[in-house]
């Protein structure tokens, strides 16, 4: 039975075959099939729960939505990082074994063991191919070089095997999860374990090969880190109701209203009292401006659209879900690639701006601009602080600490250093990712630093715990950052319109 389930949170489509529970002959008696393989004996019962297989290999337009939301890296094929149009809907190829793994969990579903893709292919009789026992032509697959290239998927009708399932001779190898062990097949002797380094096995055969390695018992070892033009993958998964969901991250936003407001530094002194040196250092233009701080001048007025903003940075707990549900990488400092009770509630650092890129898109969020950021930070009054003009204390915000004892601390610990529409730590602990390039102001959105895809410094904002004065706090201070740093005081927050 096939059955077709569109996308929710992912938007990839799949047309899934149900594979009946029970018994199947597995692999090839060398008597009754004199071009078997020795590596398909001796031929065995399996017993196997009932599935559902993919019913044709996943496609480059499929694996480019796993790409797009996840940041995950392009096969190297696609030109300009872009699937050639004429190949959309051909199987996706130049992907090793763990990018297909990779694939599967962001969408729910898993690589078939060799066991679930053979009785895929050949049913409950044996047969030799998927349509049976007759010989491949050019009606049934793309085998044998005819074409030499692939094609695109499901063209090949007469090809399908009994329970309906396409492409599961020629075109592409496919991979399973399976560790290439001799047989008999046996779920729980180790070859399943995905953490086992070794060659693990392919099937189906490709479009350069003959028809004696495409038959359904065919099977050949290829070590996971290979990538070829005639390597892809399918999907399988024991229940349809995991594909296509994904764990929602629990923002706690705050609203900021449509409207004008002052950007950057004007630097005038309040009347009656001298600056402050630590915050109002001499720099080339003249007093009272802080020190190393000229890239926040001229002061101008911006207009911004409302939009919300997380409350806090994003925490480790948060990211968890992100990295949980995609298999992206985790930052290095997570013990064992595990967030500790103690670490969960701290804003995640180590990451760079294709980290959280890739979190924004999977989480339909995305960083703030520069103005956004400012403006929930200092509110429309121009104050220097987000708790007012005064300098900042350790009851404040988190600062001032040294490269050997500083560390973060927990989101939310300094609610006395709110700003005014009530996001915590915009001062301190962590400086914050925003989308903006580091450009000389007055701002201007339509210049290109918004080009989330230029290869530009971004700024950051807020000051972190390594923070030595108060003046890097403030909420015009700027500072850059190069797209590839990771560090233990840079992290973010994320905006949604609206």
């Amino acid at each position: 039975m096939s059955m077709s389930q569109g996308a929710n949170t992912t938007q990839i489509s799949f047309d899934w075959v149900e594979i009946p529970a029970g018994d199947f002959p597995m692999g090839s008696n060398p008597i009754e099939q004199v071009v078997a393989y020795r590596d398909e004996s001796p031929q065995h019962q399996i017993v196997l729960p009932e599935f559902f297989m993919s019913a044709k290999p996943i496609t480059n337009s499929q694996y480019e939505k796993f790409v797009k939301s996840t940041g995950h890296k392009k096969p190297g094929h696609w030109i300009g990082g872009e699937v050639p149009q004429n190949r959309k809907e051909h199987p996706v190829t130049y992907i090793d074994w763990d990018d297909a793994k990779q694939f599967a969990k962001w969408c729910g579903a898993r690589l078939p063991t060799e066991a679930e893709w053979e009785k895929s292919a050949r049913g409950i009789d044996g047969r030799k191919f998927p349509w049976g026992e007759d010989d491949p032509t050019e009606e049934n697959a793309n085998f044998g070089n005819l074409i030499g290239d692939t094609t695109k998927v499901g063209i090949y009708k007469e090809g399908a095997s009994i329970f309906g399932v396409l492409d599961l001779a020629g075109n592409v190898w496919e991979w399973t999860s399976s560790l290439h062990f001799d047989y008999p097949y046996k779920f729980d002797d180790g070859r399943e374990n995905v953490d086992t380094w070794g060659a693990r096995v392919v099937r189906g055969g490709n479009y350069l090969h003959s028809g004696k390695n495409i038959r359904c018992a065919d099977r050949h070892s290829i070590y996971p880190t290979a990538r070829d033009i005639y390597i892809g993958f399918r999907v399988v998964t024991d229940d349809l109701s995991k594909i296509n969901q994904k764990s929602e991250i629990d923002f706690e936003w705050k609203k900021i209203p449509a409207g004008e407001f002052l950007m950057g530094s004007e630097f005038t002194p309040i009347v009656g009292e001298a600056p402050d040196p630590e915050y109002f250092g001499v720099s080339k233009h003249g007093a009272n401006r802080p020190a190393d701080f000229d890239n926040e001048i001229p002061q101008h007025k911006i207009l911004l659209d409302k939009y919300r903003i997380s409350k806090t940075p994003v925490t480790n707990a948060q990211y968890e879900i992100f990295t949980k549900a995609t298999g992206y990488r985790v930052p290095g400092h997570w013990p064992e690639g595990v967030v500790t009770p103690e670490l969960a509630n701290h804003p995640v650092v180590y990451v760079d701006w294709a980290d959280v890129q890739a979190f924004c898109t999977w989480s339909g969020v995305r960083l703030p601009t520069e103005p956004q950021w400012e403006r929930a930070a200092r509110g429309i009054d121009g104050r220097i602080w987000p708790w007012g003009n005064f300098p900042p204390n350790k009851e404040l915000a988190n600062y001032g600490q040294t490269d050997k004892t500083g560390r973060t601390n927990p989101v939310g610990a300094y609610p006395d250093g709110a700003s005014p529409e009530g996001l915590l730590d915009v001062a301190g602990n962590v400086w914050e990712m925003v989308g903006s390039a580091y450009r000389p102001y007055p701002y201007n959105g339509s210049d290109g630093r918004e080009n989330l895809d230029l290869p530009e410094e971004y700024v950051l904002r807020g000051g972190s715990f390594y923070s030595p004065h108060g003046r890097y706090l403030r909420t015009t201070a700027r500072s850059m950052n190069y797209q590839f740093r990771r560090r233990d005081h840079i992290g973010f927050r994320v905006v949604q319109n609206g």
